[in-house]
C-alpha cells in the first residue's frame, strides 16, 4: 500500500513503522466501523501545521469560518460543500499528516475545493462539474 511521505514527516523510525501499520489496518476496516475514526496513537505530541489551502483561504476570506459562511462568501452551494467536507472526514481515516484532526482534514479539503485546488480536479471533480459555474 502506498503511503505518502507527508503522512510520516516528523516521526521517529519507530513511530513511522507504527503509523504505517495503523494506516494499513484502518484502510482495511469498514467505513461503518466507529473504531476507524479514532485518532491515531502516533498523532499524540506532534506539531500541527495548517494546510496551505487553509492559509490561502483565510487570507482571501478573512474571518470566514464554518460551512454556511464559506458557502455565502464563495457562492458554492452549502449542499456541495457538505459533501466535500464529509468526503474529507472519511478520507482522514485512511491516512493523514501527523497531528491533523478529522475536522481540520475535512475543512482543508473544503478550502482546497473552493480555491480550485487539487481536490477540485481529482477526488471531488464530479462535484466540481455539477457546480462548474463557480
Amino acid at each position: 500500500m502506498f503511503i505518502p511521505l507527508k503522512y510520516l514527516t516528523g516521526l521517529s523510525t519507530r513511530k513511522k513503522t507504527q503509523r504505517r501499520r495503523e494506516i494499513t489496518r484502518r484502510a482495511k476496516m469498514s467505513y461503518k466501523n466507529p473504531a476507524a475514526y479514532r485518532p491515531f496513537a502516533t498523532d499524540k505530541g506532534t506539531q500541527r501545521k495548517p494546510s496551505s489551502y487553509t492559509s490561502r483561504f483565510h487570507s482571501k476570506y478573512p474571518g470566514v469560518t464554518g460551512l454556511p459562511a464559506v458557502s455565502k462568501a464563495t457562492g458554492v452551494p452549502l449542499s456541495v460543500l457538505e459533501k466535500v467536507y464529509n468526503r474529507g472526514l472519511a478520507a482522514w481515516r485512511t491516512g493523514h499528516r501527523p497531528g491533523a484532526s478529522q475536522h481540520a482534514w475535512g475543512m482543508a479539503r473544503v478550502y482546497s475545493f473552493v480555491l480550485h485546488g487539487k481536490t477540485w480536479r481529482t477526488a471531488d471533480a464530479d462535484l466540481a462539474r455539477r457546480n462548474s459555474s463557480h
